[in-house]
């Protein structure tokens, strides 16, 4: 459990194997499906394939003891909710660390539209953060690295608000048709607003 600034609990945890439908709608914004890799329209069989075989992957190489960050490999995944006896109680949310190697992680997450604005993805991405990085951790990256499409600046403010370092424009490692808005993050490094986000009025 973790609370925004203004002390809103949020919940992150592994999907559960019944959430594919709520996985579904959420995902139906218009936005979430413009600024992530999801496909687009976004069936219910995707959702499906997410929670059954996308998402435990990467917990199995943490229950195996084969995850490590010296390789690529599955993401780890979480749900983001707001926990019962909050308001709007429930799955809000993703956000995953996928394995780049040599011990640099992507950060990368959504959420739906009715809940953002309330400082909800800041939190989680600032605990993912810490998560990342400590030495008495099962995961221990050295660093933790958010690329996002050009103009989300939404998802920019978040990286900007937890500390992340702007770096420039990039073509994609994964899309080479297109560029996209870099930083990183590394231990020891606050997780407080930065400056430098020349993307960002």
């Amino acid at each position: 459990m973790t609370t925004t600034r203004a002390g809103l609990p949020i919940l992150l945890a592994p999907f559960d194997e019944d959430e594919a439908d709520r996985v579904w709608q959420l995902c139906q914004d218009p936005d979430v499906q413009r600024w992530t890799t999801l496909p687009s329209p976004y069936p219910p069989e995707a959702a499906e394939q997410f929670i059954n075989e996308y998402a435990p992957a990467g917990w199995h190489s943490m229950d195996d003891g084969t995850f490590t960050c010296d390789d690529a490999g599955p993401e780890l995944v979480w749900g983001v909710r707001l926990p019962d006896g909050s308001p709007d109680a429930g799955l809000w949310g993703s956000i995953g660390l996928r394995r780049r190697g040599s011990g640099q992680l992507e950060i990368g997450w959504w959420l739906g539209a009715p809940v953002r604005g309330r400082g909800i993805m800041r939190a989680a991405v600032a605990k993912l953060i810490e998560v990342a990085f400590s030495p008495d951790g099962p995961i221990r990256a050295s660093e933790v690295i958010w690329r996002a499409k050009l103009g989300n600046e939404q998802s920019a403010r978040v990286a900007q608000q937890t500390g992340f370092t702007y770096t420039g424009v990039i073509v994609d490692p994964r899309h080479e048709d297109f560029k996209v808005w870099s930083a990183g993050i590394h231990p020891g490094d606050p997780t407080e607003p930065k400056s430098g986000w020349t993307v960002l009025g």
